[in-house]
């Protein structure tokens, strides 16, 4: 194998028309695609007509991660820790891949995993935005009516949404890898923190980061009234029926939003597990969705959240650390396990887990999600 991982030097599209890629799946099943010059792995694949795993496609979750074993890519923005083979071992993400020559890849799950019809796409109008936390904007939308008139918001809580940003003009867009042919799609992955209805109503927290493609456009362009392109919804992190077995829900910033969308189902369904929320944040200024959660406690029958704070100033006053401490320090006082769902950023995820197994919570009832710190 000929490696190269590393940043992305900037493409001259008119230099290569493209190069074969050859997918491998766990069981065996190969398939070829052309990958264009300044295309990805991932969106060569989806124009190809494979839908492959993926989430943030903004190289900030793993979702995507799979292992060159010939060829070489070069790789733009990405979190090196969320891949799940070393890269110098041949570890990529798809999202983030661009080939320089011929490659064979193979990805960690069978040929059933892999959709061959496109995702489906619904125009969606911006009706809120409100900065509801430092860094933390709640955005709403609603799916305007497709061709058979439906505009219902269809999905699983604590599934995602993939949003396109809109095209601001010429040039690379912020945010993105310097690979990106200028005017190229730039999606990013959300979930709502609201649950699924027939009014086509979408609610997201989005933490802004400078730089970050969405981020910018929420910041300085968008406004009531605009329209984006939203994908059907997608994602294996929802709720498991497993009986009575408590439900815990560990988050870290806006991870809270599909673990809200979780508990809320629950008080629509009327659920009677009880369920614990431990949230975190960094600094006093980036709590939000306290009256959600009050909400929520009013409803539930058996309920109690925890907002904690990591580095306090003197007007907090609240309990002071991090969601995963508080969390595994109460199950050592448990003697049933409870299924545990956790949403954050990768360091929280990876902290979690470890900290969970430790005190005793099987593996199997412990369901995460990680999102990216690409926006």
């Amino acid at each position: 194998m000929s490696g190269a991982l590393g940043q992305a030097d900037p493409v001259q599209t008119d230099a290569v028309a493209g190069y074969d890629i050859t997918l491998v799946t766990a069981d065996g099943q190969e398939s070829t695609l052309h990958c264009g010059a300044g295309t990805s792995v991932l969106t060569a694949a989806e124009q190809a007509g494979l839908v492959l795993k993926s989430a943030c496609q903004g190289g900030g979750c793993g979702a995507c991660s799979a292992v060159l074993t010939a060829g070489r890519v070069e790789m733009g923005d990405h979190d090196p820790d969320v891949i799940e083979v070393p890269e110098d071992e041949g570890g990529i993400l798809l999202c983030s891949s661009f080939p320089r020559e011929d490659c064979r890849i193979e990805l960690p799950y069978d040929a059933a995993k892999i959709v061959t019809a496109p995702p489906t796409r619904h125009d969606a109008e911006i009706t809120g935005l409100h900065r509801v936390a430092d860094g933390v904007m709640r955005v709403t939308l609603t799916l305007r009516p497709a061709e058979d008139g439906s505009s219902s918001a269809d999905f699983e809580s604590g599934q995602f949404f993939r949003v396109t940003v809109p095209d601001a003009g010429p040039g690379v867009v912020p945010g993105t890898s310097p690979s990106v042919v200028p005017g190229s799609e730039v999606r990013r992955a959300y979930s709502p923190a609201n649950v699924a209805n027939w009014d086509g109503e979408l609610e997201f927290f989005i933490r802004l980061l400078p730089g970050g493609a969405m981020s910018e456009y929420l910041s300085a362009h968008a406004g009531v009234g605009d329209v984006l392109t939203v994908s059907s919804a997608d994602g294996e992190f929802v709720l498991a029926e497993n009986g009575l077995r408590p439900r815990w829900f560990l988050a870290g910033g806006t991870g809270l939003s599909p673990l809200l969308s979780m508990l809320r189902k629950m008080a629509e369904w009327g659920d009677p597990q009880p369920a614990r929320l431990f949230f975190g944040v960094t600094r006093h200024g980036e709590v939000f969705a306290q009256d959600e959660i009050a909400a929520l406690a009013e409803i539930l029958p058996d309920f109690h959240a925890e907002t904690v704070v990591w580095n306090a100033d003197p007007a907090w006053t609240g309990p002071v650390g991090n969601p995963v401490e508080m969390a595994a320090a109460e199950l050592a006082m448990l003697d049933e396990m409870p299924d545990v769902y956790i949403c954050g950023p990768p360091p929280m995820t990876d902290a979690a887990v470890a900290a969970l197994t430790a005190a005793g919570v099987p593996t199997e009832q412990i369901h995460l999600e990680r999102f990216s710190s690409s926006n």
